[in-house]
């Protein structure tokens, strides 16, 4: 039986979180698991997304089950390396913040001075 480690869906709509679980490659998304491994909520602090069972994590890796991509990541992050070692934690990317709103441009008329002159060879007829 090929056993893989990887994320079930729970929550409600818009508030969703979800479950890490060893379960057999074969099965559903949402299907039956062999072992719930720990969870991961989105929406929690950097420090709360993640909480495992780090012993049984580790036992399943050794054992041979294999990460998903996104089960990979988080267990970096709380410091698992794929073959269950401990490793250093990988941090939490930092949140981009808007750029401030650019200034207005305002007009030279709003602001007293004076607007350019119109060029007065412009105007006039050609001879």
């Amino acid at each position: 039986m090929a056993v893989c480690i990887r994320l079930k869906r729970l929550g409600r709509r818009n508030r969703i979180y979800w479950r890490i679980c060893a379960t057999d490659k074969r099965t559903a998304r949402d299907g039956r698991v062999i072992e719930e491994l720990g969870a991961y909520d989105p929406h929690a602090k950097n420090e709360e997304k993640v909480v495992l069972n780090r012993e049984r994590v580790s036992h399943w890796l050794r054992a041979g089950a294999q990460p998903s991509a996104t089960v990979g990541q988080l267990l970096a992050h709380v410091g698992i390396d794929p073959k269950g070692n401990e490793v250093a934690p990988k941090p939490w990317p930092k949140k981009r913040t808007p750029p401030p709103p650019a200034a207005k441009k305002v007009e030279p008329e709003q602001t007293g001075a004076p607007a350019e002159p119109a060029k007065a060879e412009e105007e006039k007829p050609a001879e």
